[in-house]
């Protein structure tokens, strides 16, 4: 499984998404789609709540200095659109943020299937007063500085042979 890109624009912006793959043996996959990103978007079912690879994800686009993380919390039908599931899903992932040290986090309930607070307000969401995800990957506000005290050189994998004939060759 590799990342597969999607390019497309509205009116306010260009967009290219880089959707990597979730699972652990993958992770290298999306170090790769992440490694160029200006904002990375974690998708969260809401039946389930933070898991290992959220708690993952979020630290290799700590590591990788992706300042900007919207945390998507999907499938809030499933839930029957409750406003107490998203409020302790926010909670843990409040103290993941604080750990990490990310200081530009956003939290949206959605539901992908049905369209909820993805490109328009959610009539089933009434609780919820913030931006919707097309409205917010609009107009959020890119820092132009990224890397700029610790450059980085993204590499996807390193050659080693497995017989000692070739033991320097990388």
């Amino acid at each position: 499984i590799d990342v597969a890109y999607r390019y497309f624009a509205t009116p306010a912006r260009k967009f290219i998404i880089a959707d990597t793959p979730g699972h652990i043996q993958y992770t290298r996959n999306m170090v790769t789609g992440a490694s160029t990103a200006d904002l990375a978007v974690l998708l969260i079912d809401a039946r389930k709540g933070v898991l290992e690879q959220t708690i993952r994800h979020s630290y290799i686009a700590s590591l990788l200095d992706i300042r900007h993380i919207i945390f998507c919390i999907n499938k809030m039908d499933m839930v029957n659109w409750s406003e107490s599931v998203f409020n302790s899903i926010r909670s843990e992932l409040a103290m993941v943020v604080r750990k990490l040290n990310i200081h530009d986090a956003h939290f949206i309930p959605i539901s992908a299937k049905y369209g909820d607070n993805v490109v328009d307000r959610s009539e089933n969401i009434t609780w919820y007063n913030g931006k919707t995800f097309l409205n917010l990957i609009e107009t959020i506000e890119i820092e132009k500085d990224k890397n700029s005290d610790t450059p980085r050189f993204p590499v996807q994998t390193i050659i080693r042979p497995h017989t000692s004939e070739f033991h320097d060759y990388r």
